[in-house]
């Protein structure tokens, strides 16, 4: 299976199916991810160097884990706005 390589210095935004993608791609390699993402109150939360410990492709949420202590958080897919310092459209 192919991969797209994802060169985060030359664009600075990509698609919310692309964003799908990647965090497929760091589950299934363990790579850690940098996300924002809002709160249901509006909040901005950081993930910083996080694993994606599993993704709900049909439910609509990630399963984040802290490498540090594995502390999970479930974050709703479309409350991420940015990853890997690449804003997120739709």
């Amino acid at each position: 299976m192919k991969y797209r390589q994802y060169k985060t210095e030359q664009c600075g935004v990509i698609h919310f199916s692309e964003m799908l993608h990647l965090i497929a791609i760091a589950e299934e390699r363990r790579q850690t991810l940098n996300v924002k993402a809002w709160k249901t109150d509006g909040h901005i939360v950081e993930y910083r160097g996080w694993l994606v410990h599993h993704d709900y492709w049909r439910g609509g949420y990630v399963r984040l884990k802290n490498p540090l202590n594995n502390e999970l958080r479930l974050v709703p897919q479309i409350f991420i706005f940015e990853i890997n310092n690449l804003t997120v459209y739709l």
